[in-house]
This record gives C-alpha cells, sequence and structure tokens, in this order.
C-alpha cells in the first residue's frame, strides 16, 4: 500500500501537466501513487501520460473519459480506486513545493483520528475569505474560510475519510466540492487544522477550458450556500476566528441531502 494517493484530473493541458508530474516526482519522497483522469483531452496529453507511463510504471494509474464530465466526477473517479492509506487531489496547475506533500502525510499520520484532513497552504489572490497565511520566500500562501468555517482547498486525509464522507458530491460540477467536502466533515465532528510547511504553488490558468467553466462554478457556488445553514456574509469585517474554526450549525435539511 502507497503512502499517499494523488488524483490529479486534467484536460487539454499537457504542459501544465507534464510540469506538475515532474514536480511530485522530484519533490516526493513518500511511497506514492498519481491517479490521472483524462477528461478527453485532444492536446499532446496522452504524450506526456505515455512518457510518465514509462517512468512511473504501476504507479501511475490512466483513467481516460469519453468525454468530460467536470472536475467532480473525475476526481471522484481517481478517489474510487485509490490504492493509498492517504489521498489528495491536485490541479494540473498546482505543484507540491519543497516536499510539501511529505509533510502533508507525516503530519495527517501523527494528527489525532478527529483530524479530517490537512489543509495544504495555496496562492489564494483574493483579499476575501482568508482564515490563515504563511510566508514563504517572501510570497505570501493562504487557506481560506467559508462564512466563518475553515476548509480546505488542497488536502491531505486518511483514504477511509474520503470514503466515510462519500468523496465529492457530483451535484457540484467544477467548484464547491473542496469547502462541500471539509463542511461534511466538520458535520461529522471532525477537524480541519492548517499544515504548516506544506505548500502548493497554483497558477490558476485562465484559458478556454476555464473561461467555459465559469458559469458552472457560478451555479455550484449557488449550490454550496442552498445546501448547507451558513451564517450570512459579514460585509464590514473578515469573520474567521481562529480559536472557532467552524461556526458550522449543520444542514439545512439532513434528510433531503441525504435523499438526493
Amino acid at each position: 500500500m502507497f503512502d499517499l494517493s494523488i488524483v490529479l484530473p486534467t484536460c487539454n493541458r499537457a504542459e501544465p501537466l507534464r510540469q506538475t508530474l515532474f514536480t511530485i516526482e522530484r519533490q516526493t519522497h513518500c511511497s506514492h501513487e498519481i491517479i490521472v483522469v483524462d477528461g478527453a483531452s485532444e492536446d499532446r496529453t496522452s504524450d506526456v501520460l505515455k512518457q510518465a507511463k514509462n517512468e512511473m510504471g504501476d504507479r501511475l494509474q490512466i483513467i481516460r473519459e469519453e468525454q468530460r464530465e467536470g472536475f467532480v466526477k473525475a476526481a471522484n473517479k481517481g478517489f474510487r480506486v485509490a490504492r493509498g492509506r492517504n489521498l489528495t487531489w491536485l490541479n494540473d496547475d498546482a505543484r507540491p513545493i519543497d516536499n510539501a506533500l511529505d509533510q502533508a502525510v507525516a503530519q495527517i499520520d501523527a494528527e489525532p483520528t478527529d483530524v479530517a484532513f490537512v489543509a495544504m497552504f495555496h496562492h489564494w489572490h483574493s483579499q476575501k475569505n482568508i482564515a490563515y497565511e504563511t510566508n514563504y520566500r517572501g510570497q505570501i500562501y493562504r487557506l481560506c474560510h467559508v462564512r466563518g468555517t475553515f476548509y480546505a482547498n488542497f488536502p491531505v486525509g486518511k483514504t477511509s475519510t474520503y470514503k466515510k464522507l462519500g468523496y465529492f458530491d457530483e451535484r457540484y460540477y467544477v467548484c464547491a466540492a473542496d469547502p462541500d467536502l471539509s463542511l461534511a466533515a466538520w458535520n461529522a465532528g471532525m477537524r480541519i487544522v492548517p499544515a504548516y510547511g506544506a505548500i502548493i504553488d497554483h497558477d490558476e490558468l485562465v484559458d478556454r477550458r476555464r473561461q467555459h467553466d465559469t458559469s458552472r462554478g457560478d451555479e455550484d457556488n449557488a449550490k454550496l450556500f442552498a445546501k448547507w445553514d451558513l451564517p450570512e456574509r459579514n460585509p464590514a469585517h473578515n469573520d474567521f476566528d481562529a480559536l472557532r474554526p467552524s461556526t458550522l450549525r449543520g444542514l439545512r435539511n439532513i434528510a433531503k441531502s441525504q435523499a438526493a
């Protein structure tokens, strides 16, 4: 069994994917596998994956969709075949810095059982919804909250925890699944904690795929707030309290959510 499974959905981003795969292999020393879910790419992605397969062998699993079904379903396909005892995901333009994944694995292994995920820091260009910050080599990396509840954009957790929480809610397409999974963890009586020293460099490329997903992202965010009983936005100041990292009151309608 691997120490870590890394799920990496992609579509038509051959060069960023190549850089991400190279960086993971160079920066990660714990035993790991990478599961790439290819959303029917039409560029050089298959060539990149063929070369990576030659180098990684059985540590690289490749799932190719007949047509792109969105980030959320792609990630779930990877989660369900993961062979590691711990699990995370990365975007195809997100790269770990200086053994970030090793540090996150070491931390989740040492945390008590009520910790669902350790959250890796990443670029967050907005000044809104900031929960924690860290400075690394002159750059600021952040973690976020949603209405006062801390969540993980790039979490590392036990594979059994992901399974217990039901993986991603497939009513989302491309956005909102990561805060939703963290909210599900809080609702189950578990916690999310910062992974200081574990940093992800994230380009957030603006291309045709991202532009196409923007409208679906707005729909996803609306679904998130319809599902959870979150406080109203505080327009005056950042209402995150590190001493009370969850303001979650639970699902608006638990029975309805479970039945959906």
